[in-house]
This record gives structure tokens, sequence and C-alpha cells, in this order.
């Protein structure tokens, strides 16, 4: 019963932490899906992962935190979306010499079509869509038993019907194992074990520059073209992780910001119901996060099978993600 009141005190704590500081909502800026919280474990602990990062979904919060992998992994998520959208992602890690991880991930996230209009409401015989990808090549490594450094580099690529733009990004990521610092014997006997705190620097350097000249030469018969340089927000994060009940109980909270939002609070609590089944919950800037883990063999390989639901959050509906990790 002690057990059981101390893991629902946990939860409820790491939930109402994000909750007392969440605030306005963001978006009207390039690249902002990157912002939404993708990967089920994650997701349903509420994006809080900075200080985590340990699996497939990992490229896409701390790459630092990937440099502790010892199998290949694969892994595919998907996230269901109302309003006819939807982000996916598919990542691949391999392990190297010397503690060190390589990796390649494809993020996408896209919207449904609609039928295009002239200014006069009449049908232009073309539809209008939008979609966003990331492909990303990331280098992992652990320089010490406390210290670890990852670098992901970005390629990001959206299309607006017929506008086209690329850019290139850099994410950078440390990982602080703080546990190393002490004995091994006494490690094994603290109450708070796995405590790490990440720090990411994302985006560094992305920058769209559209142009309308094609679209408008080939659907108005206009010879005036216009330009358009958007800038993805450098994203600043810090985030922090640990572990309780003998490595049962995980806690995890981040912060978030960059110059176009508010300040963004994410926390999350997983319970490891036994070594196959876990369960987690977290607050994601405010939108209440829930889901479930299954670990189990197949054949000489491990599979892992992850679930996440996300709550209402500005009018946009509840979200469903699924995620599939394949360690083999």
């Amino acid at each position: 019963m002690i057990r059981k009141t101390i893991v629902l005190s946990g939860l409820i704590f790491s939930l109402a932490i994000c909750s007392a500081y969440a605030g306005d909502e963001n978006g009207g800026y390039a690249a902002s899906f990157l912002e939404i919280p993708i990967g089920a474990r994650a997701a349903a602990m509420g994006g809080a992962y900075m200080g985590i990062s340990d699996d497939g979904a990992g490229l896409l919060y701390n790459p630092a935190g990937l440099a502790n992998m010892k199998k290949k992994l694969f892994t595919t998520s998907y996230r269901a979306m109302k309003l006819d959208r939807s982000l996916a992602y598919i990542s691949i890690l391999f392990p190297t010499q010397g503690n060190s991880v390589l990796g390649v991930n494809w993020l996408y996230a896209g919207s449904g079509s609609v039928e295009a209009r002239n200014s006069l409401g009449q049908l232009s015989g073309h539809d209008v869509s939008f979609n966003s990808h990331d492909f990303g090549i990331l280098f992992a490594k652990r320089f010490e038993n406390y210290l670890s450094a990852g670098l992901k580099i970005n390629y990001f690529q959206s299309n607006f019907t017929e506008i086209n733009s690329g850019t290139v990004g850099i994410d950078f990521g440390i990982m602080i194992y703080f546990d190393q610092f002490v004995d091994r014997e006494k490690r094994d006997q603290m109450p708070v074990q796995n405590i790490q705190l990440g720090v990411a620097v994302k985006n560094i350097g992305a920058r769209f520059v559209w142009s309308n000249g094609n679209y408008v030469r080939r659907y108005f018969g206009a010879t005036q073209a216009r330009e358009q340089v958007d800038n993805v927000p450098t994203e600043f994060a810090i985030g922090g992780a640990a572990s309780f009940l003998n490595k049962t109980l995980n806690l995890a909270v981040d912060l978030l910001k960059h110059n176009k939002s508010h300040i963004r609070f994410h926390s999350g609590a997983e319970y490891l119901v036994d070594k196959k089944f876990a369960i987690r919950a977290g607050l994601s800037d405010g939108s209440f996060t829930a889901g479930t883990g299954y670990l189990f063999k197949l054949g000489g390989n491990t599979l892992a099978i992850d679930y996440a639901f996300s709550t209402d959050k500005a009018g946009e509906g509840e979200e469903h993600i699924f995620s599939f990790d394949i360690l083999f």
C-alpha cells in the first residue's frame, strides 16, 4: 500500500509541475511541427525527454542520449491527428566502436489537400497542400562515464503545392550522468538513481527561402514573383530525469524556449509494472497525456510496442500515437 501511494504521489507531482507553468499556444513560425512530441513513449510522458532520449525517438529530442545504444535499433512511429494532419518518423541506429552511435532518421509532417480558388472564389483546377520533411544524420559518443555528446545534421524540405524550399539545420546536445560521480557500491544503494541532465540547442542556422514565381506564372499568368525568408527559431532546451523505487519509477521534466514562443514546460512519469509492461502519464505544455508500453521477445530480437494518448489542445482534438521499436 505504501509503495502504491509513493508511485501515485510521484505521478501527480510530475504532472503538477507542468500544469503550474502552462502558457499560451505557440505557432505561426517556420517548422513549428518540430515542437510536437513524437514517439509514443516520449509523447506519453508529456514530451519530457531531454534527460532520457535513449531510444529511436531520441534523435528528435537530445542526440546525446543515444550514445549508450549497444544494439542496432529500428523505430517507426505514427501520430494520428485531427484536421487531416499526420506526423510520422522512421529512425535507424547503429552502434560503432568507442562507445559511439551512428543514426539516420526521416520525419514527415503533412496535411490533406484542399481545392484552390482564385480571387473570385472560382475553382482553379488544382489542389493546395502542405508537407514537410526532416532528413537527419546523427553521431553520438560517450566521452566519459559522466558525459556524452551528440550532433545531428538535418535537411529540412517543405512543399506548399508547387512552391518548395529546403534548408540545413544542426542540433547539438550533451548528457550529464550525475550518478557516475558516486562509487558504484554507494550508487546502487541510493534512493534516487539514474540522475541525468540533458541540454540541447536545436535548428541552428536553419532558414527557408520561398519564391512563388513558378506558381503564379503557371496558374495566374503573372510575371511578378515574391520572395520570403522564414528563419527557423533556434531552440534551447534543458531537461532532467531520475529513477526511484529501485528504478521502477522514472520522472522527467523539461524546459524549452526560443525567441518566438513562451517558455514551455513538459513533465512526465513512467512506472514499470514489471520488466515487460510500463504505464506512463504527463503534461505537454498544458495538455494531459498518457500511454503504455509492452516489451517482448521475437525470435532473437526484442520488440517494443508503445501507445500514447494526448488530450485536446486549442480545439485540435485528441490524438493517438503508436510506436514500434526492434532491437536486433
